[in-house]
Order: structure tokens, then sequence, then C-alpha cells
């Protein structure tokens, strides 16, 4: 009698059941939060509300807190967005994901430092000739060591803030980029990577009060006001 192997499987592991045929029409019950959130988690994950608020917790311990930004679409789209999404992505088991986003924030916010900065040769800002010839690309087109060799090297950025840069870029190199990469330490990794994310975002923003006020980057100020988001007000319409 010839024998047989037994290997487990997961079925249908991209399906929404409640949603796609022929399951759908079979299944009674409508759709509810509780499905959707199910779906949503990783699987096996508790969906529980004391889970789902007991993740939000665990990541939400930064030292850095954004408590105000720039309304300027920009900077929401390739900054805070993809950090509230980070955010929540770590809430229903997407740990990977919120590497991956925070690995993107990361470059944005060296691109944005880059256009802030307003890097000069020969008195004159640099334009993207000028990148090419110095850089052997475009500083965007760059890959992301080499662009925080470059604003590390023009004292841009300090030892602090490289290191934000770093721990983002090598566990992004870790989890999105090698198969042999084990997912014990992938949660812990995932928080210390968002920290460091939102510490970027937070640095090159500003998020300082003096005086009742919010007081931002002033190279972020310049940026705004080019964009046209800063209006002029007389302090008698505050009256």
């Amino acid at each position: 009698m010839a024998k047989g192997r037994l290997i487990k499987a997961f079925i249908n592991p991209l399906q929404f059941i409640h949603v796609d045929e022929p399951w759908a029409s079979t299944i009674k019950d409508p759709i509810s939060h509780e499905t959707i959130v199910q779906f949503l988690c990783t699987p096996e994950l508790s969906i529980d509300i004391k889970d789902l608020i007991s993740r939000y917790r665990e990541i939400s311990t930064e030292k850095v807190r954004l408590f105000a930004v720039p309304y300027e679409e920009r900077i929401l789209e390739k900054l805070v967005w993809p950090l509230r999404h980070a955010k929540s992505g770590y809430m229903v088991g997407n740990y990977i994901g919120t590497i991956s986003l925070c690995g993107m924030v990361a470059e944005m916010v060296a691109m944005l430092i880059y256009d802030i900065s307003d890097f000069k040769i020969n008195n004159k800002i640099m334009d993207k000739t000028d990148q090419e010839a110095l850089f052997g690309s475009e500083f965007e087109k760059l890959g992301q060591d080499r662009r925080i060799k470059i604003l590390k090297v023009y004292n841009i950025i300090n030892d602090e803030t490289k290191k934000y840069f770093d721990t983002i870029r090598l566990a992004r190199k870790r989890y999105l980029h090698l198969w042999s990469q084990d997912h014990d330490r992938l949660p812990c990794d995932a928080v210390e990577v968002f920290h460091a994310a939102v510490a970027l975002v937070g640095g090159v923003i500003g998020q300082n009060i003096h005086e009742g006020m919010f007081v931002m980057n002033p190279a972020i100020e310049k940026y705004l006001d080019r964009a046209g988001i800063i209006e002029t007000v007389d302090d008698k319409d505050q009256e």
C-alpha cells in the first residue's frame, strides 16, 4: 500500500469570502465592521477591540510627537498620512507595511531636506546638471544610502538624524529584500522604525513651542512661503 504525505495549507488566503463569489451568495450573515476588520488583520491575530487598542499603544510611545503639521498637500501626502497608515498598519498586524511606509517617509524626508537646504556651487543654487556632475545623478534619483552620506558630509544633518535614517534603511533592507530574514523581532523592529520616522518628520518640520506659539523649522517656513501657504495677518486681526 502506497504511503501518502500531508502538507498543511492555507486555503484562499487572499479572498474576502463575504464579498467574493461563489462564497458570498452562500453567506447569510450581512457584512459587518467586524468581518471587514478580520480581513484587514493578519490571519490568526486577535481582532478584539482591546487587542487593537493594545497594539496602538505599543507603537504610540514615540519620544517625538507630531502635535502640529503644516496643512500643505505634499507634506501631508508624502509624510504625514503615510505615517498615520504605518501606525494603523501596526494595529492590524501589518508590521511589514509599517516598515515599508516608514522607509518611504524617510526617503521623502531626505529629499525634502535637500530641497530646503539650498545646496550651492559657485555661489548659485545647484540645478539638475550640477547635481549629475557632482553626485553622479540628480539627488532625487540617488539611492537612500548615498543621499544620507551626502547630507551628512555637507553637515546638513547631525549624527542623531543620520542614526534615524540608518535605523529605517537597514530594517527595510532586512525585511523587504532578504528571504533569509526571520520575523521573530518584526513587531519590535516595526515600532523602532516608526519612532525613527516620526523623529525625522518632526525634526524637519519643527515641533517647538515658544511663548505659546508653534515654531517651525525656518527652512520649512521658507518652503511654505514659496508654495504660497503662509498668509500675512495683521496683529489687529488677531484681537
